[in-house]
């Protein structure tokens, strides 16, 4: 009896411990994820962030990159795809507000593979985005007759970029819909 009532003390120390500590814990790793989405964030844009507004939605979340005065810059949209190698790739994408250009894009979560497919957020195979918009790309893999140069040995990877930009694109046109003025 005396095993089972000491097993049962250190199982209770063991629990309260372990709450205390996610208890202790919980905000500083909040504030650590904020602080490198605003870092991910700051890098998609070609310019220096005054103010960040938040718009959250029930499908993504948009983040409003303004000036001093409140004008909108840029605006950047978490947007993601299942199709990766390795699954799920998350990705913040950046594009000008006037005509829904590609800044650039960061992927902030991936399992691809080492050496390969973890190539998606170099600048070499990036840069392939910058300034093409929904409507003027083929979407596609050259391998599949698109416009998106694929990496080598990591097709699947290219394909599930490409996916998630055109999501993020589609979330921004939905929610900012592009002026009829062009």
């Amino acid at each position: 009896m005396r095993p089972i009532i000491t097993l049962t003390i250190v199982g209770l120390l063991s629990a309260s411990l372990l709450a205390v500590v996610d208890d202790l814990t919980r905000e500083p790793i909040a504030q650590a994820k904020e602080a490198m989405k605003r870092k991910a964030i700051e890098q998609i844009f070609p310019f220096e962030l005054e103010k960040l507004e938040t718009v959250k939605t029930d499908d993504t979340t948009f983040y409003e990159a303004m000036d001093a005065e409140g004008n909108i810059q840029g605006i950047a949209v978490e947007s993601w795809t299942d199709l990766g190698y390795s699954g799920r790739i998350e990705i913040l994408l950046g594009v000008s507000p006037e005509d829904q250009k590609i800044f650039s894009y960061k992927v902030v979560y991936h399992l691809e593979t080492p050496g390969l497919g973890d190539k998606i957020d170099k600048d070499k195979f990036k840069s392939q985005f910058t300034g093409r918009t929904l409507d003027d790309t083929n979407w596609t893999v050259r391998k599949d007759g698109g416009d998106i140069d694929e990496l080598t040995a990591a097709t699947i990877s290219s394909r599930a970029v490409a996916d998630a930009v055109v999501r993020g694109l589609e979330f921004i046109n939905e929610k900012y819909p592009k002026s009829t003025e062009e």
